[in-house]
Formats: structure tokens, sequence, C-alpha cells
């Protein structure tokens, strides 16, 4: 009699795996993590996770890689194929058997591959006997447009390769499971994968036998400590704070138990500025390791004391009896806990006052740390402080501490406020404000919205009043201009001043570490005359700017234009080869006169489309003037009812007088 061949099929298809599979893990965070948490159960000590260069490639593949006990042929069958499997159930125990508290409950999460490849390779080989099974399960085979979650009649597995019992084959225990087919539209950035799945998983911080590497490093669940500003429970003896009744500290862990008896471990960290990542802010419930609630506040709403400080907020609960009730208490794909059962309010009663609490901590204990910013900060202006009298010393002083109260504003915005108050002040402007001010003893968000306007006002009026002032600079060479009076000291004070004529040079500053190469272009485009020329260079970043000065008298014609291009296009390709930090060179041709004739004009147009503009100086100046008047108007709708801004607004731009010396 023969013996039989070998063959593997599934009952549940259909819906099961569509709804199961395909709708709850779209995410490749999610669906990795559901494969990486089976290894676990398996008892493995590496899981390697292999992403590939390119997901849109027709060879791409996820290959997640264990080396637990692996499967039979029979438990092929009768575990990995059998949708719903109790792990738990069928072991009579929900530990592992090497001690490791199980993480799988529904038996769903080896579908979950079919949320991000159509074909799942399974290749597994058995710790036991050494039998090695491969199949490849196909979404769409299982799918095949039906509309039923139970198929009465078996469907046949492709089964790819079986080899039988072998004992020197149990060594190489373990299974592969290999993605194809992917329907990603992009590769996950692999550092923010490694952090995400870490984030996760809990599992590096309480685990030294479980290793999990993504293309062939180790995942890291330690968080950037630079950027971290608070980390409770630690942080209440670093800052001299009261512990909570019941509160014991371990290590960087805080232990309670609730109000039932029921024990768990926390751990909250605020960054020093807003988190800006759903999967980080709040408090995730976890419990044996594993994801139970994603990022939540314990759905508190409103009147929060410290309300701001949940942007800063990254914290995580282990509340492993939320997993060893009889009935399930954590949502199927592990995202959310069930809050409306008794057994859960205990947890919610206690996390929503440990947050409030922690809020308001947080408040406070950045009034401290701005508070000695502030005295930092003010002691530069100690002599400007000195020359006021000491009660009005004293509202300022008190004015920047409440300053320092507003959880919405970062360092930097501290630092550009302080200076405003005390340049508001020394001019006479916003003294009933800056009283409010030192008066306040908490700031609420209408507060907070007033000072922040104030505040715009008053940056808007210094900037106003700037811009005025360039706007007069340029009425004065214009009216040099008109005069023929625009001698060489002028033109050497704009070189030295590129943002009056342009805003948008604002951050450029005049690049000497060129001077050679640009000198040695010059010669090599211009012949003798090269020295004659006023050339200016400019950088930003990665950017160069030059900047070519006519002499005076001179008329731009198609010859002067085809030398600059010349030059320009001669030093764009000598800055790339010599390796520097720039990559992008862009010129401005400036003359008494551009000549009228048809050809020049469009030769000007052309170069102007390769970042080459030409101009004269009374289209320089007109040029420059519509872009500040533009900037002073955006100044303007910052704060058009302050009667300050009106009288900028209404009054006449008047020449100003312009010379080397200035």
């Amino acid at each position: 009699m023969s013996a039989a061949v070998p063959c593997l099929e599934i009952r549940f298809h259909g819906r099961v795996i569509e709804h199961l599979g395909i709708d709850m893990y779209q995410s490749p965070v999610a669906a990795i993590a559901e494969l990486v948490s089976n290894a676990w159960d398996a008892d493995a000590s590496q899981v390697d996770v292999t992403l590939p260069d390119n997901v849109k490639s027709d060879s791409a593949r996820i290959v997640i890689s264990d080396n637990g006990e692996g499967m039979t042929l029979q438990q092929c069958q009768d575990r990995y194929l059998n949708v719903g499997y109790n792990r738990r159930r069928d072991r009579e125990s929900d530990r592992t058997p090497a001690g490791r508290p199980m993480m799988g409950r529904k038996g769903i999460g080896k579908f979950a591959g079919f949320g991000i490849a159509r074909f799942v390779e399974v290749d597994t080989t058995s710790k036991e006997t050494g039998e090695r099974t491969v199949f490849r399960l196909d979404a769409e085979v299982l799918i095949d447009g039906s509309s039923s979650y139970a198929n009465s009649e078996p469907l046949t597995v492709e089964l790819i390769r079986h080899e039988p019992a072998d004992p020197s084959r149990t060594k190489d225990h373990g299974t592969v499971i290999t993605l194809q087919g992917l329907s990603l539209k992009q590769r996950p950035p692999v550092e923010r994968f490694r952090t995400s799945m870490a984030r996760r998983f809990l599992l590096l911080e309480r685990s030294d036998d479980f290793k999990v590497l993504v293309n062939g490093a180790t995942i890291s669940d330690i968080e950037d400590v630079e950027k971290i500003e608070f980390s409770f429970p630690r942080s209440y003896a670093e800052y001299d704070l009261p512990v909570p009744a019941g509160l014991e500290i371990d290590g960087e862990w805080g232990v309670e138990k609730l109000s039932d008896g029921s024990r768990i471990r926390w751990r909250f960290v605020f960054y020093r500025e807003p988190i800006g990542d759903d999967e980080l802010t709040g408090v995730s419930i976890f419990s044996h390791h594993k994801l139970s609630q994603r990022p939540f506040i314990f759905n508190l709403s409103g009147g929060l004391g410290g309300q701001t400080a949940i942007h800063y907020l990254s914290g995580r609960v282990e509340a492993d009896f939320l997993d060893e009730q009889d009935k399930d208490l954590i949502s199927t794909e592990r995202q959310r806990v069930n809050w409306d059962v008794d057994e859960t309010q205990p947890l919610l009663e206690w996390g929503r006052a440990r947050v409030q609490a922690l809020l308001r901590t947080w408040q406070d204990l950045r009034a401290r740390g701005k508070k000695e910013a502030i005295e930092n900060r003010i002691r530069p202006f100690s002599q400007r402080l000195g020359k006021l009298e000491r009660p009005e010393r004293r509202v300022v002083d008190k004015a920047l501490l409440s300053l320092a109260k507003l959880p919405a504003v970062n360092e930097d915005q501290f630092a550009d406020l302080a200076e405003s108050v005390l340049t508001a002040w020394e001019g006479g402007r916003l003294k009933s404000l800056i009283d409010e001010l030192a008066e306040a003893e908490t700031m609420d968000s209408e507060a907070l919205v007033a000072i922040l306007m104030q505040s715009q006002v008053m940056s808007a009026l210094h900037a106003a009043e700037r811009v005025k002032s360039q706007l007069n600079l340029i009425v004065g060479l214009e009216e040099r201009v008109k005069r023929r009076a625009l001698e060489l000291e002028v033109r050497d004070y704009i070189a030295e001043h590129p943002w009056l004529i342009q805003p948008r040079w604002d951050t450029f500053k005049v690049e000497r570490g060129i001077d050679p190469l640009v000198k040695e272009v010059a010669k090599a485009v211009y012949g003798d005359a090269w020295n004659a020329r006023v050339d200016l260079v400019l950088s930003s970043g990665s950017q160069l700017l030059v900047v070519e000065f006519m002499r005076p008298g001179l008329k731009a014609d198609w010859d002067h234009l085809n030398r600059y291009e010349r030059y320009v296009t001669r030093l764009r390709t000598a800055v790339i080869a010599s390796d520097s930090q720039f990559r992008m060179v862009t010129g401005l041709l400036v003359a008494d006169h551009i000549d009228r004739a048809a050809d020049v004009a469009s030769k000007v147009q052309t170069l102007r489309s390769q970042d080459m503009d030409a101009t004269d100086w009374p289209g320089l100046l007109r040029q420059a003037r519509r872009q500040w008047e533009a900037y002073f108007d955006i100044l303007r709708d910052r704060a058009p009812d302050d009667s300050r801004m009106q009288q900028l607004a209404e009054g006449q731009a008047e020449p100003r007088s312009i010379s080397a010396e200035d």
C-alpha cells in the first residue's frame, strides 16, 4: 500500500480572509508586528525582518524569519490553517513551553500579511521532528469573489515542498514567512520602522532572550534622551516633588495597585517640543508586552490644567491583567480597550487622575525652568534694566515670569517675546498690557490669545518700521538714478547690503571662499577688462548668487549679455567641478541702461528663464520697491487696527540720503 500524498487545505476563506487580513492590517508595521508576535509565541530567540529597496518591483518581497519551534505538516494544518485556532486553550496554558506569556489570543494574526501582500509563503521546520513544510497562500484565490464568511467545501492549499522527519534538521528549526506581490506604495523608512516596532512590543526592556532585527540592525526602544525634558516617576526625585501615595519606583518605572488590587507598571515622559506623531502622543496600554490600546489620554476632554502638555506627552502602562480575563477586553486588532465594562474602570480612573496631575506638574516645571532661563537671558540686559526705576523693573520681571508659564511658547518664541516686552517698555509701548501680565497668576486660553495678538502687533510694528526705512532708502536711490548720481560708493553700499534691493536676499551673505575661482573664470571670459568690473558673490545654503554691476554710463547690449551668459555658465561648471557645498548658481546683471533692440529683449527673457537676470537700475529699484511695499502690506494686515501701523501706512516714503559711511 503506497504512502498517502501529503496535502494541506483551508476551510475558512472568502470574506474571513478579506476582513481579518486585508482590511485590518494595511499598515506594514501592524502587519509585520503580528508576525513577529507569532515568533515570540513560538519561543524564538531572534527574528529577522528584511525590507526590500524597491517595493514596486515585481520581485520585491518582505521576509520575516525566526528560529522558533517551527511546525510539522500536521501542525500547519491544525494550527496555521485553522482560522481562530486558540493556542492557549489547546495547550491549557497562557505560557509558551519556555515560560513566556503568550501574545497571540485570537488565532487570526497569521493572516495579517494579506494586508500588505497578495502572496504569503510559509517555510517551516519543526524543532521536534526536523520535518520541513513549505506552502503558499494566494489572497485572490482565497477570496475569489466570495460573499460568505465560510465555505462548506475545503480549498486545497498549494504545497510547494514537504520533507519528512529528519533529526539532523532539527538544528535548523524555525519559520520563514515571505510576503510577495506587495501592495505598498512606498518602502517604509527603515529607522522609523525599527522604532515603531519597538514601541509596539516593549520587548527589549523586559526580555534578554528575544532579539528583533530589521535589515540586520536591532530595533531599539530607547528614546532620544536629549529630546526628553521630564521622565516620570524618576523626575519626582530629580525635582524634589512629592511622590504619590502608594507608588513604588522601580528604576525608570512606577509600580502601583489599582483600587481593585490589579497591579500595573507605568512610565510617562514629556518631550521638549510637541511630539507631532500620533503613534507617540498620549498614553499606550500594553498587556504581556503587546499593544492593547493605542495612545490616548484616558478619554479626558476639556478644562484640563496644563492641557497643552498633552502634545508633549508619551506614556506607557503595562496592565497584564487586561489580557487575563475570561472575556475579551481588547479589540481584535489590539488597538483599543473596552472602557465601558466594570473590569477596566479602575485603570481608567487611575489614568485620568495620574494624567491630570502630571499635566499640572509639567506646567509648573516648565515655568520653573523658564524662570531660570529668564534670569540667564535678562543678564545681558542688566544695564538696560538698571536704568529703570525699581518698581518698573519689578513689573517687567513679573511680566516675563508670566510669559514663561505659557506652555504653548517654546524657547525661541519666548526669547522673541521677552525681547519684545523689554523693547516695548523702553519705548513706552503697551505698558498697560505688561502691567496686566505682571499681575496675572494664571493664564487661560483667552489671555494667551491676547498676548500673542499683542506680540504679533509688536513684531509687525518693528518689522514695518524697518521696511519703511528700506523704502525710504530706495526712494533716495531712485532720486539719484534720475539725477544720474549713482556713484561707485553707492554701488559698494548695495553690494554690502543686498537685502536692500531684494527682500529674499535677507538670508544671503557675502561669499569670499571662492574668490580665486571667480577671478579665474572672470579672466577667462572678460580678458584684461575683468578687473574693471564690480562683482558681488553671495551665498545662502547651497546657492550662489553672482551680481555683476556694469560701469556707470555703459549700456548692456547683445555682446555684454553674451559674455555675462558665458561667465555665469562657466562659473556654474567650475563650482560644481570644485566639489564645493554649492549646487546652484544664479546671476544678476545691473547696468545703467539695457539696449531696447528686440533681439536684446528676447535674449534677456531667455536668460531669465535660466536664472540669469539682467536689468537696469530703474527696473531693479522699481522691482525692489514693489517687493518691499508688498512686504509692508503683509505686515499691515497683521495689525490693521493699530493706530501706529496706520500712521506708518499713511506716511509717504521720504527720500533718505545714503553714503558709504552709513
